[in-house]
């Protein structure tokens, strides 16, 4: 490699800067242990910047005996808009805090053969959903040196500490906004693929909410089409026989069962009132506008990049998990 090719180091950072090494590793890596001022970093911002200068995470590894790696395994459910939000978020907030969001592309990875191939990238944190990493999959991980792994679950895991994500608390609400709202015959759209366990999780919390009220939920079967959903709604032109209010699992397919309902000249929420998931925002665009429960993605990452910083600086989770999220709904015209 010729003088002129040469890559730049961080030492040619300081230099221009004006700073020592130390001082541009703790700009770069944000070390909360050595506060630095604005225009001091500034000036090595501006260096690494003019220079084109890129750190070697190998290296930057070595020196702080732990990379700055979380990773997380890519979730077997498509990547629904909430998701991916949460995602976008999260790394902003890991980001900010020092650390590298690392995303593992395998779906399907999972147990000790998963945990045998996160552990290969030498993360210093594994988030993971609990029902992909056993107790057996913890303990390899941190045989292989990860520091730490956070499981995220509905409910506290014993063996590794735990963030709370109940993503069928939303459909819970949905049911609690109906029955106040004087709802007493229900329906609940359960699809089916990829996505079934949790399409039948969120059924089965509306028939245990509903059920207490002593109120019927219908079960309706169908996928993301407008032809699935055709069928059924044009049974509901019979006043006896249809519900007066729809779960519609989330927002999407909430949208679609809008549009059919419309086709068959059913109103919203005159004849049928409609509720969705995951405040997506088409459902605030249409008419009649949607209404919509949903897990905050803000408040949730913040909470887990939180909880995972803590985790690195030797904190527990006391009392051993934390609750990302609480469910919310938006009120609009459709319920």
């Amino acid at each position: 490699m010729s003088p002129a090719q040469r890559r730049p180091t961080s030492a040619d950072v300081a230099r221009l800067a004006g700073v020592s090494r130390t001082t541009v590793s703790s700009v770069l890596n944000a070390d909360p242990d050595r506060p630095i001022s604005d225009e001091t970093r500034r000036r090595v911002l501006d260096a690494v910047r003019e220079l084109g200068y890129t750190p070697h995470a190998s290296a930057r590894m070595l020196r702080a005996g732990r990379s700055n790696i979380v990773l997380f395994p890519m979730p077997r459910l498509p990547l629904a808009l909430a998701r991916t939000s949460y995602l976008e978020i999260l790394d902003r907030e890991l980001t900010a805090r020092g650390l590298t969001l690392l995303i593992h592309g395998d779906r399907e990875a999972s147990g000790v053969s998963g945990a045998r191939r996160w552990a290969e990238h030498r993360p210093a944190a594994v988030l993971v959903a609990a029902d992909r990493c056993p107790e057996e999959a913890v303990e390899l991980l941190r045989q292989a040196g990860v520091d730490h792994v956070l499981l995220e679950a509905r409910r506290p895991v014993p063996y590794a500490p735990t963030v709370i994500v109940d993503s069928v608390s939303v459909a819970e609400l949905a049911t609690r906004h109906l029955l106040d709202r004087g709802h007493r015959r229900l329906a609940c759209l359960v699809p089916g693929g990829d996505i079934a366990d949790l399409a039948r999780d969120r059924f089965d919390a509306v028939a245990m909410v509903a059920g207490r009220a002593g109120v019927p939920v219908q079960r309706v079967d169908c996928a993301l089409t407008t032809g699935s959903l055709a069928p059924i709604v044009h049974l509901w032109h019979d006043a006896k026989s249809r519900p007066d209010a729809v779960y519609a699992y989330n927002d999407e397919y909430a949208l679609v069962l809008l549009q059919v309902l419309s086709d068959a000249g059913l109103r919203v929420p005159e004849d049928i009132a409609v509720i969705g998931t995951d405040n997506h925002p088409l459902g605030a665009a249409l008419r009649p506008a949607l209404t919509t429960t949903y897990l905050d993605p803000v408040e949730g990452a913040a909470a887990v990049a939180s909880s995972i910083v803590r985790l690195l600086r030797g904190e527990d989770l006391a009392p051993g998990l934390a609750e990302i999220a609480r469910p919310r709904i938006v009120t609009r015209d459709s319920a």
